[in-house]
């Protein structure tokens, strides 16, 4: 037991842990500064529900098709330079917003650099926090991104929100463009990893439709499709609501603080349950029920109660998803970044069709809380990712 302790204590603060996740945090704050007033920005460019979501789905669909060819690129650059030209990527693209009323041609420009962006990003992300867990703590691991990541985001919504009441976009993008490029620094400082990625598109393609694989792609289109739907339609439901931007950043950033606060623990608990499938079906369950009490929200008080219950039913779920996503990365050896960019396609290629229906829909009607009973439903597929498959990958 005190070998243990030792070797874990080790784990958390080596000096190459500490870089990575430090870079993590600073990017997530720079994010979490703009996130959730992008489709408000949009919406108020477009003034239009359904082109909003369309300039997302075609995002999704770049960072999608993008996904296979990052991949290429990463086991040549390895996932550490992937990462750091991401930002130049995520830079570009703020930019384009910040461009976007002075020429219409930024559309184009922001979709290509913000989906490359991501399939630049994410990917390389996985494979090296899959690389920084270990055997026995991977619930741990996971809950130790959700807090590092959660909390530069626990203020960070707020003084989004205050910079835009008192200075607007421009000035809000900026500050955002300047964290992205200090959180470049911690890095380039640890030595590179590289991996090897084999995959074509149409093999990618092929794994996706398998029947043994179905399950995993349910359950990774459900769990992203249901997240874009939290990004993209809650703000701007609150947005109708007539809900200023300190007090939308308010709302956001005391969710985040309690889903935070409750992660810590269930980081934990998910290393010493014995059945984590209970633990993700009772989640899945919670986040559900608060989508469904989040359709009712017709208050600002309303908002804020409904979102900071959703921010903990869904830690429940996530701890645990992602928890069973990191043990399948980490048994697939040397083809682990073959099954993450093929998760990548997957949740892209669900967030890209599910958001053109979404679109269509929003084109009759300004009802976005019909969005939120799809939330419900896909909250049910987490569940699957916990059903022990039967295939060879």
């Amino acid at each position: 037991m005190p070998h243990r302790f030792i070797h874990f204590f080790h784990y958390f603060f080596s000096k190459e842990n500490n870089q990575f996740f430090t870079s993590i945090a600073l990017r997530s704050f720079a994010i979490g500064m703009v996130l959730i007033f992008e489709p408000i920005y949009l919406y108020s460019y477009f003034n239009s529900i359904s082109t909003t979501l369309l300039f997302f789905a075609v995002f999704y669909g770049t960072f999608g098709v993008s996904a296979v060819y990052a991949g290429k690129l990463m086991s040549k650059i390895g996932p550490k330079h992937s990462v750091l030209i991401s930002h130049f990527f995520f830079f570009g693209y703020y930019l384009s917003l910040f461009l976007l009323p002075y020429s219409f041609l930024f559309i184009p420009l922001a979709v290509i650099l913000g989906g490359m962006g991501m399939a630049l990003f994410w990917p390389a992300f996985h494979v090296e926090f899959n690389r920084f867990s270990e055997n026995g703590y991977t619930g741990r691991a996971v809950g130790r991104i959700n807090v590092i990541s959660s909390i530069p985001t626990i203020i960070s919504p707020a003084i989004g929100g205050v910079i835009l009441s008192l200075a607007g976009y421009p000035v809000l993008f900026t500050a955002v463009l300047a964290v992205l490029l200090i959180s470049s620094i911690p890095m380039m400082l640890f030595k590179e990893s590289y991996v090897f990625y084999s995959d074509s598109f149409q093999k990618v393609w092929q794994k996706i439709f398998k029947k043994e694989n179905r399950k995993n792609s349910l359950a990774f289109a459900a769990e992203c499709v249901e997240g874009s739907i939290n990004s993209h339609l809650w703000p701007l439901f609150m947005f109708l609501l007539a809900i200023g931007y300190a007090a939308m950043g308010g709302i956001v950033t005391f969710a985040i603080a309690a889903s935070t606060v409750f992660t810590l623990y269930m980081g934990r608990l998910a290393d010493k349950i014995i059945n984590r499938i209970e633990f993700l079906n009772i989640g899945s369950f919670l986040t559900s029920m608060s989508w469904i009490i989040k359709y009712f929200v017709v208050t600002p008080l309303d908002a804020f109660l409904a979102q900071s219950l959703y921010g903990i039913c869904r830690a429940t779920a996530n701890i645990p998803f992602y928890t069973f996503f990191y043990k399948k990365v980490s048994l697939k050896g040397p083809e682990a970044d073959e099954f993450i960019v093929y998760r990548e396609v997957v949740i892209n290629l669900a967030r890209f069709l599910t958001l053109i229906f979404l679109a269509v829909i929003f084109y009759f009607t300004s009802q976005i809380n019909l969005s939120f009973i799809l939330a419900a439903v896909l909250s049910f597929g987490f569940m699957l990712l916990g059903i022990p498959p039967k295939f060879k990958f």
